[in-house]
């Protein structure tokens, strides 16, 4: 008898490939090479390496990096799949693997359906780049589709989550929506509870960690029964994610990450304007009008993550000549607080600004005063309701319009996706080139009426006046309630100035009386 080869024989399987499970399933793989290796005296089987469901994309597998230890250890000099797509897709580290490093450690690769065995010359060697290549259009053309499919899904409203978004689970009855986690309610509105008393996503972390509250990730695995070392620790990142997510107002928000490649796990952020928003899709657990203000004092605290001398104007201020802001200091005796621009104290030898310097308390004084005048002549100038009733009335138009053409947009896409679900049905044989002329002529009248309409209802929302009294729904809806609320306080919160003050320019020329002159940016406008 020649020489033996120790024999591992390697199945995977992958639904992220595209694989068709009963065609390609690790029983199916095994049998089939337990079959070739009968058939052949020389190879001896010593161990099988399974994935089961793990991508062909990378080779970051538990069974192949198991594997490849019993190569490094001389347990097996030879590895057996069905095909090379079972041992991975991408071209570049299948080509390195069996051109470089399987030579250089000796080993025999076998993939039957292929007709390659790099102990002999067989004919699959000579078209092993072109095979390999396919195999990589393969996975990215399948990760590609299956890319729009969960698009369409997350556009229609539904979850593709793997688990639920922290505060809420997957339904039992539907894994495509979102019921809230009982649980974890309490401290998801504890949370937004903090950001509306002043406290930065860094400060809101300390308390979490402090009190021991599993942070998210931790959570999702101590339902699974495991620990993690960082199982107390929670990061301002995490915080400011959550805080900032419309999911929490009933608004299903996905598409917030991407993979950098098909061929990666790394994940980047995507802009806001790109996410994927389904509005009303599932149970609020933050009120929309407490999400709204939390954003902007996010905005507001931006860079003071404790917040211990959280000053009432504290990112308000902002200088009127360099336009950089105008931070809050107290004197080394602690009697005094005074403003200075920030820009001037950080460049002062070069004279690119002036100091502003004036007394903070003084400041916040003459603020308050001037806000309450402006605002009790607005409140009781009934033209100031008047418009802001036509203002409401507008946006709730504006608000129809815009759902409506979320709809329309739903179904362009639905439709194109039947569009190229039919030719792939004509190129696979499963429906004659007359039925798909017929279905294709049906999907393309019914996508032209669709783009019609588009059209239409974007150009009535361009018709419909901008000059609105705020930026927001919210800030038109309860801009009153607000400046009453304001008015009846005698030291109104940071929570209720964000509502009505989108910044403070305080300049070096004087005013009448001798004073810097300031002057007040509201968030809401008469005309």
């Amino acid at each position: 008898m020649g020489k033996t080869y120790k024999v591992g024989i390697y199945p995977r399987l992958s639904r992220e490939d595209g694989d068709n499970v009963e065609s390609q399933s690790i029983i199916n793989q095994r049998e089939f090479m337990m079959k070739y290796i009968d058939q052949h005296d020389d190879l001896i089987l010593v161990g099988e390496y399974v994935d089961d469901g793990y991508s062909g994309s990378n080779f970051d597998r538990p069974g192949w990096k198991r594997l490849m230890h019993d190569i490094d250890s001389k347990k097996i000099d030879t590895i057996i799949t069905k095909d090379l797509s079972r041992m991975g897709r991408d071209h570049i580290s299948m080509g390195n693997y069996i051109e470089t490093v399987f030579p250089e450690k000796g080993v025999r690769y076998i993939a039957i359906n292929d007709d390659i065995d790099t102990l002999y010359e067989t004919p699959g060697l000579e078209y092993l780049q072109f095979k390999l290549m396919f195999n990589d259009f393969y996975i990215k053309d399948t990760s590609k589709k299956i890319r729009k499919t969960m698009r369409s899904k997350k556009e229609q409203g539904q979850y593709t989550g793997w688990k639920g978004i922290y505060g809420y689970k997957r339904d039992p009855k539907d894994n495509h929506k979102l019921i809230v986690d009982e649980e974890v309610r309490g401290i998801v509105v504890r949370m937004f509870d903090l950001a509306k008393q002043g406290y930065g996503s860094r400060g809101i972390a300390d308390i979490f960690t402090k009190e021991g509250i599993p942070n998210p990730s931790t959570y999702a695995n101590l339902i699974r029964g495991t620990k993690t070392e960082t199982s107390k620790l929670w990061c301002s990142r995490t915080i400011d994610e959550l805080l900032q997510n419309p999911t929490y107002i009933g608004h299903l928000t996905q598409g917030r990450r991407k993979k950098v490649s098909y061929k990666s796990k790394k994940e980047i952020r995507v802009p806001k304007d790109e996410w994927i928003i389904s509005k009303n899709t599932h149970e609020a657990i933050i009120d929309e009008e407490t999400f709204n203000t939390v954003q902007e004092l996010l905005k507001k605290n931006k860079n003071n993550p404790k917040h211990k001398n959280n000053h009432l104007l504290k990112g308000f201020l902002y200088c009127n000549e360099c336009g950089h802001s105008i931070g809050i200091n107290t004197s080394s005796d602690k009697k005094r607080r005074y403003c200075a621009c920030r820009y001037y104290t950080a460049h002062s030898k070069y004279n690119l600004c002036t100091p502003h310097t004036m007394n903070y308390d003084k400041l916040e004084n003459a603020i308050l005063k001037q806000l309450r005048e402006t605002i009790k002549e607005y409140v009781d100038t009934t033209d100031f309701i008047n418009k802001i009733d036509n203002a409401k009335r507008k946006n709730g138009i504006k608000d129809k319009l815009k759902n409506k053409l979320y709809s329309i947009e739903v179904k362009i896409n639905q439709t194109t996706n039947c569009i190229d679900n039919a030719y792939m049905d004509k190129l696979n044989g499963e429906i004659t080139l007359e039925q798909y002329q017929r279905v294709i002529l049906k999907f393309k009248e019914k996508l032209e009426e669709l783009n019609i309409e588009k059209q239409e209802i974007s150009k009535e929302l361009g018709c419909i006046d901008g000059n609105d009294i705020s930026d927001s729904k919210r800030e038109k809806e309860e801009i009153v309630k607000q400046m009453k609320k304001f008015l009846s306080l005698e030291n109104p919160s940071r929570e209720l100035l964000v509502n009505l003050i989108d910044r403070i320019y305080i300049s070096d020329k004087k005013d009448k009386d001798g004073e810097k002159e300031v002057k007040i940016v509201y968030k809401f406008k008469l005309i």
